[in-house]
């Protein structure tokens, strides 16, 4: 069964023919007793795979649908996660899981990086700061627009992914759905709480909050502690964005060398040791505040435990992209064209 590790999902039927004419025609070769081979022989072979409701290799099952499922029941039974459903939907473009269709179940993880002959996957990060019913700043999203823009992710099958998912694919462990796309938002606004959040909810969407930890609770315009426990408990990923939100790259007016990196160090380390005992957890992504950074911020990251960081840099990030200095896209402009241009999963370029 290692030669259909080679084939295409959707070859696999017609790998499983080719393979059976071989195995009979080297056989032949071998054999001394026959100079003819048995057509009818090997068309039951292949009727008694095919008719079977289950088939399996190290690699792939088929299966025999007993009755119309859907993928994520499909990707619960056979691979142990219902999230996995776009596993089985990618590898069965097209095909309709009704009673009596044979589908393709990969059951190995053969795209870590997402490389394919004509080009190589990259995930996009959408970055917005606050939302409101009327906005008169750049940096506000209103709330019909966003709606309009999560409605749009979710119609045309895009997979909004974790951080966790994307370290994984970063660090080649795990390959993600061709079209991913990974929310995050900035600051720590209260309407990341009271508008994002039940939008993102009514399509079944999380995202990351990056807090710069100052500014949560101090007024009727921040997240509280408590709505940061709940966003969690939702799925939502808290980030640090440092402690009073500074440009790490800059010193200030009179700062020695010394003084300029100790303060620096100061908003990468204890923003985390705060977001860590107020949430219970161990915070490993973080976002530069103003998108600016250095290699000396990058080395300071790393040792503050930060295993992803981003800036904003406009562009998607393969797996190979460094994972302290992710680029993302903010969300500034309200039309929706320029919103779809912003979701860009891959780059073309051929590989041959």
């Amino acid at each position: 069964m290692e030669r259909f590790s080679a084939c295409r999902p959707y070859r696999l039927l017609k790998c499983i023919v080719v393979y059976i004419f071989i195995i009979a025609g080297t056989g032949l070769l071998l054999c001394s007793c026959t100079s003819t081979i048995d057509v009818s022989r090997i068309k039951d072979d292949v009727t008694r795979i095919l008719e079977k409701k289950l088939y399996r290799s190290e690699d792939y099952v088929i299966y025999k649908l007993p009755d119309e499922a859907t993928p994520s029941e499909l990707a619960e039974k056979f691979l142990g996660d219902k999230n996995k459903s776009w596993v089985i939907k990618e590898a069965n473009p097209g095909i309709p899981f009704s009673k009596g269709r044979s589908i393709v179940i990969p059951l190995k993880d053969k795209n870590k990086g997402g490389i394919y002959e004509d080009g190589f996957q990259t995930i996009p990060i959408l970055t917005y700061h606050r939302f409101s019913d009327k906005c008169n700043s750049p940096l506000c999203m209103p709330a019909n627009v966003f709606e309009k823009q999560m409605k749009y992710l979710k119609e045309k099958d895009y997979h909004v992914v974790t951080p966790e998912e994307l370290l994984a694919f970063l660090e080649y462990r795990q390959g993600l759905p061709r079209k991913s796309v990974l929310i995050s938002m900035d600051d720590g606004y209260r309407s990341v709480y009271s508008i994002a959040y039940p939008i993102l909810k009514k399509y079944g969407f999380t995202a990351t909050i990056f807090i710069y930890t100052s500014f949560v609770g101090v007024s009727g315009m921040a997240v509280t502690w408590d709505q940061l426990k709940k966003l969690k408990e939702e799925g939502f990923t808290i980030g640090s964005h440092t402690v009073f939100h500074t440009d790490l790259t800059k010193k200030k007016e009179g700062e020695t060398e010394n003084e300029f990196l100790a303060r620096v160090k100061r908003e990468l380390f204890d923003s985390k040791k705060i977001i860590d005992k107020k949430l219970g957890q161990d915070t490993f992504i973080f976002a530069y505040p103003f998108g600016h950074y250095d290699q000396p911020t990058i080395r300071l990251a790393r040792e503050a435990g930060y295993k992803i960081a981003m800036s904003v840099n406009r562009g998607g990030n393969p797996f190979f992209a460094n994972p302290l200095s992710l680029k993302r896209d903010q969300v500034l402009k309200r039309d929706l064209s320029i919103f779809k241009s912003r979701l860009i999963t891959f780059n073309k370029l051929s590989l041959k």
